[in-house]
C-alpha cells in the first residue's frame, strides 16, 4: 500500500506579519525606522532626562536620493512658513526684520517648489542666494564653548530654512535632513536637560508621519495601529 505523505502544513499568519514579510526589503526597513519613533514618542510621556536626540539620525538612511530629502526639507519649510504666519512679531524682532524673515522663508518655500517641478541649475543658485541672505540676517555672533566655536543665531526659524535649502545645494542631503528634523524636534527643558523631551512629542510624531505617508501611503495610525492612540 503506498503512503502519502502531507505536505507540511503553513499556519494561517497574522495580517499585519504577512503584510510585513512580503515588503520590500527597504520598505521593512523604513517600517522598523518608523516604528521605533512611534515607541521613543510613547516614551516621552513618562521620562526623567531627556532622549537623545541621536534617535533620529536614521532619517539619514530613509533619504534613499535627494529627492526624498527634497520633499521632507519642503514639507517642514511649509511647516516653518505657517508657524511664522501664524505668529505676532516676537520681542528680539523689529516689524520690519520679521517681515523680511517671512518674505525669505515665503521665496525658499517657492524655490524647492519650482526645484521639484522641474530641477533647473538657476533654481539652485536661486537658493544659494537665499542662503547668503538667511547668513546675512543671522549676524556674526560667535563664542567659544567647550573647545568649539559655536554660532549664536537670531532666528531659529531661519536656520530650519537654511538646513532645508542644504537639502536641495549639499551632496551630502542626508545629513542636512537629520539637521532639519533635529533643528525641529530637539527642546530643551531646565527638568529634562537638552534633547527630546515632552515638548518634542508632537514634532517627532509629524516627522514619523511625514516618512510614513512617503514611504506607505498611509498614516502612522493606519500602519502602526497599536502604536498610536
Amino acid at each position: 500500500m503506498l503512503l502519502v505523505q502531507p505536505l507540511p502544513y503553513a499556519p494561517l499568519l497574522n495580517p499585519c506579519f504577512y503584510s510585513e514579510t512580503i515588503m520590500p526589503e527597504k520598505n521593512l526597513a523604513a517600517a522598523k525606522k518608523i516604528k521605533k519613533w512611534l515607541e521613543t514618542a510613547k516614551e516621552l510621556e513618562n521620562i526623567r532626562i531627556a532622549i537623545q536626540i541621536t534617535r533620529l539620525t536614521s532619517i539619514k538612511s530613509l533619504c534613499r536620493d535627494a529627492t526624498d530629502a527634497q520633499k521632507f526639507a519642503l514639507h517642514f519649510a511649509k511647516r516653518v512658513q505657517q508657524e511664522m504666519s501664524a505668529m505676532e512679531c516676537p520681542e528680539d524682532f523689529l516689524p520690519e526684520e520679521w517681515n523680511l524673515h517671512k518674505q525669505v522663508v515665503a521665496q525658499a518655500v517657492v524655490e524647492m517648489e519650482n526645484y521639484l517641478q522641474e530641477p533647473s541649475s538657476q533654481t539652485l543658485l536661486n537658493l544659494d542666494k537665499i542662503l547668503r541672505e538667511i547668513n546675512k540676517f543671522q549676524g556674526d555672533d560667535y563664542h567659544r564653548v567647550h573647545w568649539t566655536t559655536v554660532h549664536f543665531v537670531r532666528s531659529g526659524d531661519l536656520l530650519k530654512i537654511k538646513y532645508a535649502i542644504n537639502c536641495y545645494c549639499n551632496p551630502d542631503y542626508p545629513l542636512w535632513a537629520y539637521k532639519l528634523a533635529r533643528e525641529y524636534a530637539e527642546k530643551y527643558d531646565s527638568s529634562y536637560s537638552s534633547g527630546l523631551t515632552p515638548k518634542s512629542k508632537p514634532m517627532l510624531l509629524e516627522i514619523t508621519e511625514f516618512w510614513c505617508q512617503h514611504y506607505f501611503e498611509q498614516s502612522s495610525k493606519e500602519k502602526f495601529p497599536q502604536l498610536v492612540d
